[in-house]
């Protein structure tokens, strides 16, 4: 995620972020070329088909308008969704741990498991490789956590055996199990709810109809410019085709907030700040 200062414009606009949608500039350059081509056939057949009305395009563009507008509206609705699922889990852990040191737990693999598992969440939630376990977990656990299908359900399942114990050994009392046990299933729905998110992509049949009708649009556009501006007429269709393609970009790299893209959540800072705040509890 990039993090950035909006408030001074000309700062902002101008700053070298290195920041840009995978072939969209080549997309542009390619467009560009269509356009120009397209205006030198102009200038030589003055063909019916240049003579386009621009009511085509504007009652077009009103209706791929308000539907980029939902598929933003959607994919946002998702991102920022995530970002408070995030924000649970951070405050939740924290809670869970301090719980733990209230109750004079001394039980290091409690607070081991509770650093753990948002790593092995936001594995699982990207690419479920889940290599580096050895520096999340005890050697002791490495083998049944081989064998869990579902790693981040293994850990809450090994929290909630771990609470039963101290209380049968009368380290914590039942109100605190129903405390702790409440912290561990706010965890397991905070889960559920970032794969929710992560699993259902916008329907299929809504984004082709949405792509087919923006190609559509993108390349009737230079038959309704090219008569009235000639030349002029590329870099206006380049303007609009830029501005069209780069909100569906926008749309589905958020719809998916999980991932590693500069407009993804900063998981990875989530997870480092939930470790270090588990660390700071178990030692204080």
């Amino acid at each position: 995620m990039i993090e950035y200062d909006n408030k001074n414009w000309f700062n902002f606009l101008i700053k070298r972020s290195g920041y840009h949608y995978e072939g969209v500039f080549a997309s542009l350059v390619v467009y560009g070329l269509i356009a120009a081509g397209l205006t030198a056939v102009h200038r030589r057949f003055d063909l019916g088909i240049f003579h386009m009305p621009t009511s085509f395009h504007t009652v077009l563009g009103l209706v791929i308008g308000l539907l980029l507008v939902f598929r933003t509206n959607t994919a946002y609705e998702r991102w920022w969704e995530g970002r408070k699922q995030l924000g649970a889990l951070v405050n939740t852990s924290r809670i869970c741990a301090f719980k733990f040191k209230t109750y004079d737990t001394n039980d290091v693999e409690i607070y081991t498991l509770l650093a753990a598992f948002p790593w092995a969440m936001k594995v699982h939630l990207r690419d479920k490789n889940f290599e580096e376990v050895k520096t999340h977990l005890p050697l002791s656990m490495l083998q049944k956590f081989e064998k869990a299908d579902h790693k981040p359900l293994f850990i809450l399942m090994e929290l909630s055996l771990k609470t039963h114990q101290l209380y049968k050994l009368g380290t914590i009392s039942g109100e605190q199990l129903i405390i702790v046990e409440t912290k561990l299933n706010e965890l397991a729905d905070i889960l559920g709810a970032c794969e929710r998110i992560h699993s259902t992509p916008i329907p299929f049949g809504y984004a082709l109809h949405l792509k087919r009708i923006l190609l559509i649009y993108m390349l009737t556009l230079p038959f309704g410019f090219i008569d009235s501006l000639n030349w002029w007429s590329i870099p206006v269709v380049m303007v609009v085709f830029y501005t069209m393609i780069g909100i569906e970009l926008i749309a589905e790299e958020i719809e998916d907030p999980f991932g590693t893209d500069v407009n993804d959540l900063p998981f990875d800072e989530l997870e480092g700040k939930i470790r270090a705040n588990i660390e700071e509890i178990k030692n204080s």
